[in-house]
């Protein structure tokens, strides 16, 4: 039994081969090569490219997008000669597949890509329309718009009057009925329309041979009687022209529109693969390359991934490359072996095929959904469609992509947020995006113009990768006037223009940068710390990261005794990581013998070059000392914190504090110094490092109101 995906590959490859057959040699006729050369390109981007290529439903063959180059070219140098510029293009496009080139394809905007799928859809259609009706004067696969005789897509529509065949009419409604309610899995639509289309018109042909459609309505492939007459067909390259420096300029340009028109094909048929497979754009250049040198050295025109034969290809539901490669065997042993069959096959019933084919990437779901996603993408979708219908594939993706920048420029204009604004109080935080553009500029200089004065600003550039020098130019400015109109400025990371260094982690302490540090310095960390967190700033740390750092050792630079309020964090109050800081805590910032046990474990032991005692405002510990709380044991505590009561009654000669704030306040600050003095006091250990210098002791107030700490130091 045959794997089940060659059940389904087998009759997607017989489908794309009935269709490779005419687009290939109206590409080749198009282009002023022999007809045989289109075919060439054809089998070998199945039996060649497609191996290679990392593309699960891609097929690569002759490209209608490279015809009016190929013309030109061919005309310019003659076809042996053009056959050397193939090769180079081939040579080019592996060497852009091993530069990583291919990268290019994911900068394709998805309106566009789209876009080029609806627009060749109608494209097929409208061109498919005339074969369908027996008017067959336009080559196969031709995309352009204006055609020869001064005729256009439409113009030749208007024409088709004239030269209606009755019989291409009916093979052709025929056909679509078959594609449209044929429904057995053991044998495709496809296969059984061109059998039906070749067996009508031969017995036509048979019993009224007046209505029989002629050799121009049919496929019409060179036939060779003899090995000798068909290798005559094939023609070699002419190698002496390697040294024309000329074809090596049309080689690098050949090699660029074919790339772009693969890469472009591989992002559409990726998008309509059902099982979402990515294909690898640097490999399916080299795969391409290796097929035009290929394709070069046998007689063959440049072959490309090609959009409608890949679309064939899904929607006859291939599920692996082995299709391609099964289209490509076809064509070699048809063409070799039995090439009179193959000229027996109607146009009409090829059209039929295409029409359903063009139909189903034009599907009008595609339209809604568009629409829906915003005006921003809808409207380089239509222009990508207006600019394939109206003028080639290789122009309308460039209009299509003009619109698309376009679009993008105005939409990150209006609707953009460059910044995310945050008021804390008098405090306004600008957290700057990730991308911040000139087209940014005038907003952010009209908002700086309207601050307040008197305000307190931060502008908080952490996140940001790219900084417009117009930007930084106005965040420059700004930094200049913000004194005269008395704003406190407080400018974060903001660290030049263009395209950003990223900001380093901060990483936890070692030994030596413990070490290194002195008391002076670590109390200078907090502050820095605490300036961040009154506004709302934060160092850029990946904590896990930390957690492996500290793994074998810690070494914190300094020790809080804060109190126990769950609104006093000291890691958050100063900003500190893993490893920073030893915290202890407990309600009132008090001192027992089991605390200065723990600094000197810390300062003696551990390093640590300084000790803060903490206290906040607002401090519940110190109102129930000062209302006389007895509990339990909260009245041993709240005992401890009795000689800075008396002391502040003594000074304001009171005999209680009661509920009066302010005195509340002094008793927080006074009990603080208090805490620090027993500490000196009661620790030999930590007093004599005090006098060596070698640590300091500090007291320190938390404002539970603003986040800021005030240093008994700095009084």
């Amino acid at each position: 039994m045959l794997p089940q995906s060659l059940k389904l590959d087998i009759p997607a490859g017989i489908a794309i081969f009935f269709i490779a057959i005419p687009l290939s040699l109206g590409i080749a006729l198009a282009s002023g090569a022999p007809l045989f050369s289109g075919v060439i390109a054809s089998i070998i981007g199945g039996l060649i490219v497609a191996p290679l290529s990392g593309s699960a439903l891609g097929v690569s063959g002759a490209a209608a997008g490279l015809v009016i180059l190929m013309l030109t070219d061919i005309e310019k140098f003659g076809f042996t000669t053009f056959l050397c510029i193939v090769i180079l293009a081939g040579i080019f496009q592996i060497l852009m597949g091993l530069a990583k080139m291919g990268s290019v394809a994911h900068y394709f905007p998805s309106s566009v890509i789209k876009g080029m799928l609806s627009g060749i859809g109608i494209i097929i259609f409208l061109k498919q329309i005339p074969h369908a009706v027996g008017y067959d004067s336009d080559y196969e696969g031709n995309l352009e718009f204006f055609q020869s005789g001064n005729y256009s897509s439409f113009s030749e529509l208007s024409h088709v009057t004239e030269f209606i065949s009755p019989t291409a009419i009916c093979i052709a409604i025929v056909s679509l009925l078959i594609l449209i309610v044929w429904e057995r899995p053991n044998l495709h639509g496809t296969l059984v329309t061109v059998i039906v289309g070749v067996a009508l018109n031969e017995g036509l042909q048979i019993f009224y041979p007046d209505f029989a459609l002629k050799e121009s309505h049919l496929v019409n492939l060179p036939v060779a009687t003899n090995m000798g007459e068909l290798l005559s067909q094939m023609h070699s390259p002419e190698f002496s022209q390697f040294a024309n420096p000329e074809i090596y300029v049309s080689g690098l340009f050949l090699a660029f529109l074919a790339s772009l028109e693969t890469l472009l094909s591989v992002e559409a048929v990726d998008r309509l693969d059902i099982y979402k497979r990515v294909t690898p754009p640097n490999r399916e250049l080299i795969a391409q390359g290796i097929g035009n040198m290929a394709s070069g050295l046998l007689g063959g025109l440049p072959l490309t991934q090609v959009i409608i034969r890949s679309s064939i290809n899904v929607q006859s539901g291939a599920k692996t490359k082995a299709s391609g490669f099964i289209s490509g065997g076809l064509l070699f042993l048809t063409v070799f072996f039995i090439p009179e069959f193959l000229n027996k096959i109607p146009l009409a019933s090829l059209a039929s095929i295409l029409l359903v084919v063009g139909y189903k990437l034009t599907r009008p779901k595609t339209f809604k959904k568009m629409y829906r996603a915003g005006i921003y993408h809808f409207i380089p979708f239509i222009t990508t469609i207006l600019g394939l219908i109206f003028t080639n594939l290789m122009i309308g993706v460039v209009i299509g992509m003009a619109t698309a920048l376009l679009s993008i420029v105005l939409e990150n204009y209006k609707t953009a947020q460059y910044f995310r604004e945050t008021h804390i109080g008098n405090k306004t935080i600008f957290r700057l995006s990730e991308h911040v553009s000139f087209l940014n500029k005038a907003t952010l200089k009209r908002t700086f113009d309207q601050l307040p004065p008197n305000s307190e600003i931060v502008i908080d550039a952490t996140h940001s990768k790219y900084l417009d020098y117009d930007v930084f130019e106005v965040i420059r400015d700004f930094k200049k006037e913000a004194p005269l109109k008395n704003i406190q400025l407080t400018l974060q990371n903001v660290r030049g223009f263009g395209i950003l260094k990223p900001i380093e982690n901060v990483q936890a302490h070692t030994y030596e940068s413990q070490q290194a540090l002195t008391p002076d310095e670590v109390l200078q960390i907090l502050k820095d710390g605490n300036t961040n967190f009154v506004n709302n700033l934060e160092s850029n740390r990946n904590f896990l990261e930390q957690v492996n750092d500290t793994s074998d050792g810690q070494f914190p630079i300094a020790i809080i005794l804060s109190c126990m309020d769950s609104r006093t964090s000291t890691e958050l109050v100063f900003d500190q990581g893993l490893g920073d800081i030893f915290s202890t805590r407990v309600a009132g910032n008090v001192v027992n013998n089991d605390i200065l046990g723990s600094m000197e474990y810390a300062c003696q032991v551990a390093g640590s070059k300084l000790i803060v005692v903490l206290g906040h405002t607002h401090c519940g510990a110190i109102k129930g000392a000062c209302a006389q709380v007895k509990l339990d044991h909260l009245t041993d505590l709240l005992n401890k914190i009795q000689p800075a009561v008396e002391c502040v009654c003594t000074k304001h000669n009171v005999t209680e504090i009661g509920h009066d704030d302010d005195l509340i306040q002094q008793v927080a600050d006074k009990n603080v110094q208090f805490m620090v003095e027993q500490i000196k006091q009661r620790s030999r250990v930590l007093n004599e490092l005090l006098h060596a210098g070698k640590i300091n002791i500090v007291g320190g107030m938390y404002d539970v109101e603003t986040g800021k700490v005030q240093f008994y130091s700095d009084v």
